[in-house]
């Protein structure tokens, strides 16, 4: 291309030709300010390049919590739009996992799925013979880790669009791996158990060296709690009515009477050097870190019942039968939203919480509580209703999956126009 362009004017034959005119437009400095590295990244482009890590509880203190820029969509010209809806009729059971390009789910049939997170299209499936996927894996930077009952694989390369899996684990002869898997920087962790009762383990897994496998022997009368939480280098497990207190760094636990009722079905999660507990009577507890000894101490916070529970800084909620509640961490009760329905808390940004009440989503404003949006999470089947299992913060995007396999992603970038 020419950096000069030149005008004549010279179809007056009879104007003499110093008068001709001419015009000249010089181009050369307008080219060279054109910079192509000033071009800026799309959304998508961005997220491509990002290391994701995603656990299940948003963290490995499972307290519901992603941390996410997502703003809900204040006013009446903005609001949430579906951005894409699959049917994979298949069951699930476990929570939705996202690395910087794909939503990976695994299935109780043992199939294993990588679906475009910004277009919904499936991109790989597979079944692994003889595996069935109950539990929760994670994503450490884009790298995914699925647990099975009895196996842990790693897909390292689907950034390459391969999707091939490498087997990195294998429960004992007649144990099961028996929680969702958490991380502590290196070292994946997970219990398993002897399928008969009576004796389990806590497992270490170092991801730089697989082989490199860590047992601490665990002795369960009644129950072994399938979450374990992390605080710092420490890890926490509920046995029977005790707290197993382990030392990441030292390699060394020790099981620790409390004083508080609980079970293995009680919320235990992290958040501000505090320790949370929920007891078997509804009540939440909590324990300062780093810890003298393990007697917890009230909030002041109880509930008819508690069916879920999260936090992030000083804010506490608890999702109940009759609606969802958020409460400072003194116990000082900040907000009350009261429904007929059961309110189930599934993840919590900094803006917004999302709460399901069984095939209902709802995205409801942190920053004004008297705005919310809701949505059903319809079935392709008559007569068949659907009930949502995961619900997880990822970016600009909330991913939502029903224990049937239906798979729905909205963002906060819709535009109402009114006429």
């Amino acid at each position: 291309m020419s950096e000069r362009i030149v005008i004549d004017f010279d179809d007056e034959e009879e104007k003499p030709k110093k008068e001709k005119e001419t015009i000249v437009i010089d181009l050369s400095e307008e080219i060279n300010k054109i910079e192509i590295d000033n071009i800026e990244d799309t959304y998508e482009e961005k997220i491509l390049k990002k290391n994701i890590d995603c656990s299940f509880r948003g963290n490995s203190g499972l307290n519901n919590f992603f941390e996410s820029s997502l703003n809900f969509p204040e006013g009446i010209e903005k609001g949430f739009r579906q951005s894409f809806r699959i049917s994979l009729r298949d069951d699930f059971f476990n929570s939705v996992l996202f690395n910087n390009r794909y939503v990976i789910l695994s299935s109780c049939s043992g199939y294993v799925y990588f679906i475009d997170r910004f277009t919904g299209y499936v991109e790989h499936k597979i079944q692994i013979k003889d595996q069935i996927f109950e539990k929760t894996g994670l994503v450490i930077s884009n790298t995914v880790y699925l647990s099975s009952l009895k196996k842990i694989f790693r897909y390292g390369k689907t950034g390459e669009k391969s999707f091939e899996p490498e087997e990195l684990y294998t429960a004992p002869e007649g144990f099961l791996i028996w929680s969702s898997l958490n991380r502590q920087g290196n070292k994946i962790l997970f219990t398993e158990q002897d399928t008969l009762g009576g004796t389990a383990n806590l497992v270490l897994m170092d991801i730089t060296n697989p082989d490199e496998v860590f047992r601490f022997e665990l002795k369960v009368k009644k129950a072994l709690a399938d979450r374990i939480c992390i605080a710092g280098r420490f890890a926490f497990v509920l046995i029977d009515s005790s707290l197993l207190v382990f030392d990441t760094e030292n390699l060394t636990g020790e099981i620790k009477e409390i004083n508080v009722s609980a079970d293995e079905n009680s919320f235990l999660f992290y958040s501000s050097n505090r320790l949370y507990i929920t007891t078997v009577n509804y009540e939440l507890y909590y324990l300062d870190l780093p810890y003298r000894n393990t007697n917890f101490k009230n909030t002041g916070i109880k509930n008819n019942y508690i069916n879920s529970a999260g936090s992030f800084g000083d804010n506490l909620f608890t999702g109940t039968m009759e609606g969802w509640n958020l409460f400072k961490s003194t116990g000082l009760k900040i907000y009350e939203y009261e429904d007929e329905y059961e309110n189930r808390i599934e993840s919590i940004s900094r803006n917004v919480i999302v709460i399901s009440k069984s095939n209902k989503i709802v995205f409801s404003n942190l920053n004004r509580f008297q705005e919310a949006e809701g949505y059903v999470i319809s079935s392709d089947k008559l007569n068949e209703s659907e009930f949502i299992i995961s619900a997880v913060i990822s970016e600009n995007e909330i991913f939502i999956l029903t224990r049937k396999g239906i798979l729905e992603s909205f963002t906060n970038d819709k535009l109402n126009i009114h006429i």
